[in-house]
């Protein structure tokens, strides 16, 4: 594709973009209307601030694919076109409203007859019916254009009405209580048209962008700094994967909605990009983010190849949803699993998703799965919640085994664990980094911290605690502010250095710690030390004196434990 067939971009307002005969309609397969109230108040609080403005209000980009050189296709707008022809609809009907009641009664059908014809579209001369400059999508093109269009209420009543066709017709409810609002003084009909043809179709400015295919439009919206990049990317991919398939029937093309739907609600919408990278780097060499649309494209060409992607999607959003939530009840067949699970969540880990999904789909064994996502945290813990170490390195090396286990090349959690060789951090730099760790005690790196000292102290008294059920309090032995009485040894660029260090942390009893003051001298500290059960905290009267040098050498002495307890045999 030549640079200057990728798109055209052009400043329209609303009568340009309508005008010359051109026409749009949302493919079949596009979101329901969805906008809120909010939305419509937004628009037309837009519209006040426009009319009392010498300068145009910029309405974002609008995205279309031609089909030729008048209709179109919208891929991102819809949302937007749909609101302003409703509202236009509100002024029409405002305007026959007014002919009712007998005033300028030909004039004003003659002005809503004008401003349908230029912005919703021309009547056909034998049915009476209007052809429409905008088509919405298969679930609310026949609202829209027997009941909206026309002005004609639901039969049924709202009840009647799916979600999005009674949102459609609320937003109609109040944009026409608005127009009377606006207009109920004067009541006259030059100043509604007036209000439509200057306003509302002039000073609202779009960029209208059009390009000549959807990986063109994939293409325009990675550079656009659009809020719903993600949404409007994995929109992109759906259509992309119905338009392969659009001669299907209408009960089939249901059935791959249908599917998608429950594809993208395991997933989630917003995290679907993100899936389909997993999903797509568990099954061949290494697929960049931006690189996404282009796969597919280049992949899926046909009707069987969609339902084929469909099936593998449908497995595997399952999983991506379980290992992102570790209390699921679906680890409960898969012994020791959830432990894992809550390492690699809490560590905010999902690099390792495509070994998992290709694992899960080789190994016949549960414990085979398990033993690797024991892997997968240990060296998550190594690597990131202890190292820190940048995470483009994971998603290849973890590619690379995935592709392993699908070449049949590693087929044991041991020919894996060679495969994840370069991510495993070596003992001598774990040490050194876990003795140089800092963590804050709130938040998420609070909950880490509590983590890292409930399995430091279950090592060193073997005692069967966890940090998600012990009592335990963690300890600032150090106080966490400075000055403290007592402590007037550390500086404050010395207790900067050293209050959130591992080494200054220890787990305590709730009772015993508050028959202590947090700010308390070490040595008074150390009475209720030497009472507790924890041995994080037992073992801290053996110190004379607490000083910097003393908090380094207690966290290089548990940074020890800390390599015997995150390890994996390689």
């Amino acid at each position: 594709m030549t640079k200057s067939s990728l798109l055209n971009a052009d400043t329209e307002d609303l009568k340009e973009l309508l005008s010359n005969g051109r026409s749009y309609h949302v493919p079949p397969y596009q979101r329901d209307y969805s906008w809120q109230q909010e939305h419509w108040e937004d628009l037309w609080d837009d519209l006040k601030a426009a009319e009392t403005s010498d300068s145009d209000h910029y309405m974002g980009a609008i995205v279309v694919e031609a089909t030729d050189r008048k209709h179109f296709k919208i891929i991102d707008g819809q949302q937007r076109m749909a609101t302003l022809s409703i509202l236009i609809v509100a002024c029409i009907d405002y305007l026959f409203e007014l002919a009712t009641d007998d005033i300028d009664a030909e004039a004003n059908r003659e002005r809503a007859a004008l401003i349908e014809s230029s912005y919703i579209g021309a009547k056909d001369p034998s049915s009476l019916r209007i052809t429409p400059k905008l088509r919405l999508n298969a679930n609310n093109d026949d609202f829209y254009q027997f009941n909206l269009t026309h002005r004609n209420p639901p039969a049924g009543g709202l009840r009647s009405l799916t979600d999005s066709e009674a949102l459609l017709w609320r937003c109609f409810q109040y944009f026409r209580q608005s127009v009377r609002d606006k207009f109920v003084d004067s009541r006259r009909g030059e100043d509604v048209a007036r209000f439509v043809s200057h306003i509302v179709t002039e000073k609202l400015v779009f960029i209208s962008v059009r390009v000549q295919d959807q990986f063109s439009a994939y293409t325009v919206f990675e550079t656009l700094n659009a809020r719903r990049l993600d949404l409007t990317e994995t929109d992109l991919l759906k259509n992309y994967l119905i338009s392969v398939a659009d001669r299907l029937s209408r009960s089939q093309m249901d059935l791959v909605l249908r599917r998608w739907a429950h594809i993208t609600h395991h997933a989630g919408m917003k995290t679907f990009p993100e899936f389909l990278r997993h999903h797509l780097n568990s099954r061949r060499e290494y697929v960049r983010q931006k690189q996404l649309f282009k796969t597919i494209c280049a992949d899926i060409t046909t009707v069987k190849q969609v339902f084929d992607l469909l099936d593998k999607l449908e497995k595997d959003a399952a999983w991506f949803e379980v290992l992102r939530d570790y209390a699921n009840p679906f680890w409960f067949d898969y012994d020791g699993a959830r432990e894992h699970v809550r390492v690699l969540n809490l560590f905010n880990v999902s690099q390792c998703t495509p070994l998992v999904l290709a694992a899960k789909d080789t190994f016949s064994n549960p414990d085979h799965v398990v033993e690797l996502l024991r892997d997968c945290a240990v060296i998550s813990v190594r690597f990131n919640g202890v190292g820190n170490r940048s995470t483009h390195a994971l998603e290849e090396v973890y590619n690379e085994a995935a592709q392993a286990i699908r070449r049949g090349e590693a087929t044991s959690p041991r020919a894996i664990r060679q495969k994840l060789r370069p991510i495993y951090i070596p003992d001598d730099e774990f040490v050194a980094d876990f003795s140089a760790l800092r963590l804050k005690n709130h938040g998420r790196a609070g909950k880490q911290l509590r983590y890292l000292l409930a399995k430091i102290e279950r090592q060193l008294s073997e005692q069967d605690i966890s940090d998600e059920t012990m009592a335990a309090t963690v300890e600032h032995i150090l106080p966490e502010n400075s000055g403290a009485d007592g402590w007037e040894e550390f500086s404050t660029e010395a207790h900067d250095r050293a209050h959130d260090r591992i080494g200054n942390y220890s787990l305590l009893e709730k009772k015993l710690n508050e028959r202590v003051a947090g700010n308390a001298a070490f040595e008074e500290k150390q009475i209720a030390y030497g009472q507790s059960r924890y041995q994080t905290s037992a073992s801290l009267t053996e110190y004379g004196q607490w000083s910097e040098a003393a908090i380094a050498k207690r966290q290089a002495g548990l940074a020890k434990v800390a390599k015997s307890i995150w390890s994996i045999p390689l």
